[in-house]
């Protein structure tokens, strides 16, 4: 619900505040949250960078050319995983892996007791 209350505000945004000037109906809105959980699963909930930016492109397609259907753009619009390079696990001291935690007692960060704080 909050995605798609998203994607109508920005559909909003777009037209300058005129319903009139929608690209794209309310229709058009649900067949794309559609297409990208046919495409990535629920991840487009999750990390939305990528569909927003998909979104935002399509309806700049739509503008550009007044004489394109929008049912034709949904299942042309490529959508990838947004990965999130800070929610990747960390390496651990002594795990093998050049790791850039400290170990308690390192005497370059001893007063950081954040440094080998892990999740």
């Amino acid at each position: 619900e909050d995605f798609y209350v998203l994607l109508s505000k920005l559909r909003h945004v777009q037209a300058a505040g005129d319903p009139a000037a929608y690209l794209l109906p309310d229709e058009g809105l649900r067949a794309y949250m559609a297409h990208c959980a046919k495409r990535i699963g629920d991840a487009y909930f999750r990390t939305p960078r990528n569909t927003i930016k998909g979104f935002l492109d399509m309806l700049a397609v739509l503008e550009q050319n007044p004489g394109q259907r929008w049912t034709d753009l949904i299942e042309a619009v490529t959508i990838a995983p947004d990965a999130n390079p800070d929610l990747a696990p960390l390496n651990r001291p002594g795990d093998g892996a050049n790791s850039q935690l400290s170990r308690p007692g390192d005497d370059h960060q001893e007063d950081d007791e954040l440094a080998t704080f892990t999740l």
